[in-house]
């Protein structure tokens, strides 16, 4: 058994640390048909009602389909497939056995603290969170790679470059027959128009937006209201969405790229800076994204949230980055 460096979560919450890992020869099936692998397991002093319990890393080893629904494993094997089924007993003594032998001591739910990091001198109000399960030598390779680093996250918005039109620009494709619509100006009371007004004074500064005197399609910013009590500006584009077509590119399916992260021992989840406005509207369609404010008429240069197909648009930019 060699020592472990992570510790467990369980189903209610409850943090434990492992007294170690082994490797074991895991044979499933009869003495005829039967596939075997080596696992890893963590050893845990618990109480349960199972021996040892596989995980997604094990299940991928045998190349196995389980089925918690019909409580059945199929696996494959020389010559066919392998199918296995629960027996409801079984799990009825376990169950009677721990029930009467043991009692589940009250846990409360950990969550794992997250540890805010200054890596740019300049900018020591922008963080980076890392976990606190790292230790001390991994924390320390990990600020010095961000470090060595620094010139690719955008630390403001004049570091944002954007993508060249030749790689991606989003186009809205308008069906031919459509009439322009221009919805009636919306009255917004004084907080949210002073809202409306920094956030546009903002992008027409970062060059994401820019101000339009002559335009066929107008709409009406929507102002949301954010977790932290701040304002988050969004464009009524219903009208225009509805004469745009239908882009299927197809979008990640999150349950697959949960699935894709067994047997790492470290995941890294990465937020682009402002990644839709990275995106330049097509020229002929920027106008067409106007909206009406207090201050005048603005349209979007880059691509805004609330377009029908900028997910779509987004996604196609990043499967060509990777």
């Amino acid at each position: 058994m060699v020592p472990a460096t992570t510790h467990l979560v369980g189903f209610s919450g409850e943090t434990i640390w492992p007294l170690g890992q082994i490797a074991l020869l895991v044979k499933i099936g009869d003495e005829v048909h039967s596939t075997s692998a080596w696992m890893n397991f963590m050893v845990i002093r618990s109480p349960s009602q199972h021996n040892a319990i596989i995980g997604r890393p094990g299940i991928r080893k045998i190349r196995a389909v389980p089925s918690t629904a019909h409580g059945m494993l199929k696996f494959p094997v020389e010559g066919g497939t392998v199918t296995l089924q629960s027996s409801r007993v079984i799990p009825m003594e376990c169950a009677m056995i721990s029930g009467s032998s043991i009692q589940s001591p009250a846990v409360s739910p950990v969550l794992e603290e997250k540890i805010n990091i200054a890596i740019h001198p300049e900018y020591p109000e922008q963080t980076v969170a890392i976990g606190s399960t790292l230790t001390e030598k991994g924390r320390k390779e990990l600020c010095s790679l961000l470090k060595q680093n620094l010139d690719i996250f955008a630390w403001k918005p004049a570091d944002m470059t954007g993508v060249p039109r030749s790689i991606a620009e989003h186009r809205l494709n308008i069906r031919e027959g459509y009439s322009p619509v221009r919805q009636k100006k919306r009255g917004q009371a004084p907080e949210r128009n002073k809202a409306i007004q920094e956030e546009v004074e903002k992008l027409v500064d970062a060059g994401i937006m820019k101000e339009v005197h002559y335009h066929s399609w107008l709409s009406n910013p929507v102002m949301v209201k954010k977790h932290d009590g701040t304002w988050r500006m969004c464009v009524d584009f219903k009208d225009l969405n509805n004469a745009c077509p239908k882009d299927c590119y197809p979008l990640p399916e999150i349950d697959w790229k949960v699935e894709s992260l067994c047997g790492y021992s470290f995941k890294c989840f990465l937020d682009a800076y402002k990644g839709y406005h990275q995106i330049k509207m097509a020229k002929e369609d920027e106008e067409k994204t106007a909206f009406i404010t207090s201050q005048g008429i603005f349209c979007y240069s880059k691509m805004p949230f609330g377009l029908k197909n900028a997910g779509s648009t987004y996604q196609r930019l990043v499967d060509k980055a990777f």
